[in-house]
């Protein structure tokens, strides 16, 4: 995410960024507005059991303490009280209490570029301390300087079930497997979860007020778009609303305002990898298909249908028209629903729905799902206990889901960030998002709160909350927007996933990716805003592959070998 903005919003709701969550603290006491996750995917009844397992591995408390040295990123804005720090809180104590392990930070930096320059120093000098999260080019440089532990033979011994649920929940290893080289496990990768791709949100009181269906097609959103342009939807008499907002970015995994579904209609799906009906392996950037999208966006942008200023406008100036009442329709993910919110705060009659759509000839909406990790915990090579980072992991992970009760006491009442636990490893189960709504919908039903995981209760607190004062709470209006309503259409039968076949980055990525996103990005916003005729794009792509893509393609077909 590119503003800080776009961030909160983020780190309200789900884990997807550390770095930009670093601005900020977090809400429900420990997690991002913590989406704790805890328990078996089949029965959320059983979630605690967890806490109750008691053998020699995850939870076993070492007899004599041992001190393990660790390097991160810091928090920026950490909103710790007390005069608490990030090398002194109640979190880190949990964890060193429960394992006898003291923790001692060698270095702890905030600005993720600076992070990245101490690692890469770390990295030249062969001095790391005994863990430390980096970046996939990191880990694949350490793993090939010899400098990691294999993890393997403690993966299985000193992971909690927790810990093995999450990663199981990926299907096919596809999460842990980006920890594996030649068959053994050198990083324990975060994860990311579903759903954080775009979906239309609608101001459905506004096509109430001009008689419109709820849109599913192409047709249907540009019919909406131009309705809401020049109909006077807010009905105040002025010509002062827009059709379809956009972002210059154009394309983006959980961005906000980007035309990605309008790319996915037709089956277009640039910056990600493919094989073709040939077999043939093909970024996504530089199919007919995408070209066909331009021409779509083109003549959207031509008519107006397209905020015009689109590419002028900051992320906060496109969320200004939403509060503002000037605008109703935009492409965004589920957790858009606190921004969206904010339009309630001008028109209480403000009613937004979240779509599955524009669905293509099939019926189908296609998504392309989020790079299964990024970022990964690494362990020295000559650390003392490369065990303990299974082990803290684990303690952790009790404390920041709320499986083990006295983890309901750390910060109780206060809005502080899960960052401070000393692994700041992002992980949850792979549907995370979709399996709690079955929850809300027997909670709304039964308004029955027994045998609620302490994770939840203060959302469906906030859901039950709106559906008795529908919008009296804009907080808890946001959540139940975002978490429930949006959250729902996650998971329709709509939805229908393409995989690509890569998601790293090669070594000429790491060295032309820069020049090249720039000539696809400003290519892209000349033909869609017509400054340059559709043509352009057959001499984008033939540049491009000039210019290094035919590299990055022979190197995508190597690592896949």
């Amino acid at each position: 995410m590119k503003t800080t903005a776009v961030s909160l919003f983020l780190c309200a709701s789900i884990v997807l960024s550390l770095a930009a969550c670093d601005l900020y603290g977090a809400d429900e006491g420990n997690q991002f507005s913590a989406t704790y996750h805890a328990g078996d995917s089949k029965d959320e009844k059983d979630s605690n059991t967890y806490a109750h397992i008691n053998d020699d591995g995850p939870f076993k408390k070492y007899e004599k303490p041992i001190t393990v040295t660790l390097g991160r990123q810091g928090i920026a804005g950490n909103n710790l009280p007390n005069g608490d720090t990030l090398e002194d809180n109640e979190f880190l104590k949990y964890v060193e209490d429960r394992l006898n392990v003291n923790v001692i930070y060698e270095f702890s930096i905030e600005d993720v570029d600076d992070y990245n320059q101490k690692v890469s120093l770390a990295i030249a000098n062969n001095s790391m301390p005994d863990m430390m999260v980096v970046n996939e080019q990191q880990f694949k440089e350490m793993a090939g300087a010899d400098m990691l532990a294999d993890l393997t033979p403690f993966y299985e011994a000193y992971s909690s079930p927790l810990i093995k649920d999450y990663y199981k929940s990926f299907s096919d290893d596809r999460v842990l497997n980006t920890g594996r080289i030649g068959g053994k496990l050198y990083g324990l990768p975060n994860t990311n979860i579903d759903g954080t791709y775009q979906l239309l949100w609608v101001r459905k009181d506004w096509l109430d007020k001009l008689q419109l269906k709820l849109p599913s097609s192409m047709d249907d959103v540009q019919a909406i778009a131009r309705a809401f342009k020049e109909l006077d939807p807010d009905q105040n008499g002025k010509s002062d609303t827009v059709g379809l907002l956009g972002d210059k970015q154009i394309v983006g995994d959980a961005e906000f305002f980007t035309f990605d579904p309008i790319f996915n209609q037709y089956h277009s799906y640039p910056k990600s990898w493919f094989k073709d009906a040939d077999d043939n392996i093909v970024y996504g950037s530089t199919t007919p298909e995408t070209k066909e999208a331009l021409m779509k966006l083109r003549d959207m942008y031509k008519e107006g249908l397209i905020d015009k200023e689109f590419l002028t406008r900051k992320w906060q100036d496109n969320a200004a028209l939403v509060s503002g009442g000037r605008a109703g329709i935009l492409f965004a993910p589920w957790f858009a629903g606190w921004m969206l919110a904010d339009s309630v705060k001008t028109d209480p009659k403000a009613e937004w729905v979240p779509l599955a759509a524009p669905l293509d000839g099939d019926g189908k909406r296609n998504v392309v799902p989020s790079a299964p990790s990024g970022t990964f915990l690494v362990v020295n090579k000559h650390a003392m206990h490369p065990e303990a980072a299974l082990k803290m992991l684990s303690v952790e992970y009790e404390g920041i889901r709320l499986i083990d009760p006295k983890s309901h006491e750390l910060y109780k009442d206060e809005i502080v960030s899960w960052l401070n636990y000393p692994l700041n490893v992002q992980l949850d189960f792979q549907d995370s998002l979709a399996r709690d709504i079955p929850i809300y919908d027997k909670v709304l039903m039964d308004n029955d709160l027994q045998d609620m995981p302490a994770r939840l209760i203060k959302r469906v607190n906030a859901i039950l909350k709106n559906k008795k004062e529908p919008k009296q709470d804009i907080t808890a209006f946001a959540d139940s927007l975002a978490y429930y309503t949006g959250g729902a259409v996650t998971g329709t039968k709509e939805i229908t996933k393409v995989d690509p076949i890569f998601y790293g980055t090669t070594e000429t990525m790491v060295k032309k990716g820069t020049s090249l996103d720039k000539l696809e990005n400003e290519t892209f916003l000349r033909i869609i805003t017509g400054a340059a005729p559709i043509e352009d794009f057959d001499k984008f792509v033939s540049t491009w592959k000039l210019s290094g893509g035919d590299e990055v393609t022979q190197e995508v077909a190597a690592s896949l070998n």
